[in-house]
């Protein structure tokens, strides 16, 4: 039995139509669901991607696994489940994010710091900005000739124009799930690939097609559900923390924000699930298509949710 695992970054369970978001529809997700189970009593551990992700890639607590925030480095004794696959006879690979180490480039020059996590194949991305010397999915744009560029969509604050989606950080993660799976067509040795996409995650950049199709609505897009003042009696730090991301007020200041801002970013948000759903059906196809379908468990979560100014 091969595994996908398609994990997501700040994907919140009420944005997929298979969970019932009404607004936009995820159809390939949603034959997940059709051909699968859908879980609804499973929950995270940490609301914070390393915390998060060395909990369910151990089936440990975060107080056990020792890593309780960002920028923690995952301590050499913890087993990954990767790791027993691995040593059970499975060929592991990923593309795209695994943070279960400190992941900065003013920290790490090369890729995050690893243990022995059993992966054999490792396309390394922590996200798509060209601020690591090592990151697989800007080497690969530089080999298509491409450079990697954003920019603020329409003198937008909060949202930018992304790569186009041929490009994309997402469909990247994709591409390299399907050169594995290609490869490993009528093999007999089982195998693991993680796809490890950075979206939905800031800094809302969806490609510009994908985000059009909502600013034609964008009056109908549903506020943060956020009531004025209901903080006021709330500790110091969730104050802080809700006038900017980070502590940092420059970055997505909530009460600084406009209700166009607001609805630009649920705009941008849904444009990368949408983009995600496609890339779920391309490596749903391509399974298909290598006669691995039936012979492949296909696993879809997220590392945990995305708040969008809700409270």
């Amino acid at each position: 039995m091969n595994v996908v695992f398609i994990l997501a970054d700040d994907l919140g369970w009420a944005d997929l139509a298979c969970y019932g978001g009404d607004f936009h529809q995820t159809p390939n997700i949603d034959r997940l669901r059709a051909q699968g189970i859908r879980f609804e009593h499973a929950f995270c551990q940490s609301p914070i991607c390393t915390p998060s992700r060395a909990s369910f890639l151990t089936g440990r607590y975060p107080r056990t696994t020792r890593c309780r925030a960002n920028g923690q480095m995952m301590p050499a004794d913890e087993v990954l489940v990767t790791k027993l696959l691995h040593d059970a006879g499975y060929t592991c690979g990923l593309a795209g994010k695994l943070h279960i180490a400190p992941c900065h480039p003013s920290v790490n020059h090369g890729t995050e710091p690893r243990i022995d996590d059993g992966y054999d194949i490792f396309h390394w991305s922590h996200h798509p900005q060209p601020d690591w010397t090592v990151n697989a999915y800007q080497h690969w744009l530089q080999q298509q000739g491409v450079a990697y560029h954003t920019e603020p969509y329409r003198n937008s604050t909060q949202v930018k124009a992304g790569m186009p989606a041929a490009h994309h950080q997402t469909t990247w993660c994709a591409e390299m799930a399907i050169n594995f799976m290609e490869a490993h067509e009528g093999r007999n040795q089982p195998w693991l690939f993680s796809v490890n996409i950075f979206d939905p995650h800031h800094a809302f950049d969806p490609p510009v097609d994908y985000l059009e199709r909502y600013l034609e609505r964008l009056e109908s897009i549903p506020l943060p559900n956020y009531v004025p003042g209901e903080l006021d009696n709330k500790p110091h730090y969730q104050q802080v923390d809700h006038e900017g991301a980070y502590y940092n007020k420059t970055l997505h200041p909530f009460t600084g924000m406009s209700d166009e801002d607001h609805r630009m970013v649920t705009a941008a948000y849904w444009a990368m699930v949408d983009l995600i759903d496609v890339q779920v059906g391309r490596m749903l196809d391509a399974l298909e298509r290598t006669g691995q379908l039936e012979n492949t468990l296909v696993i879809f979560m997220s590392d945990h949710g995305e708040m969008l100014g809700d409270h």
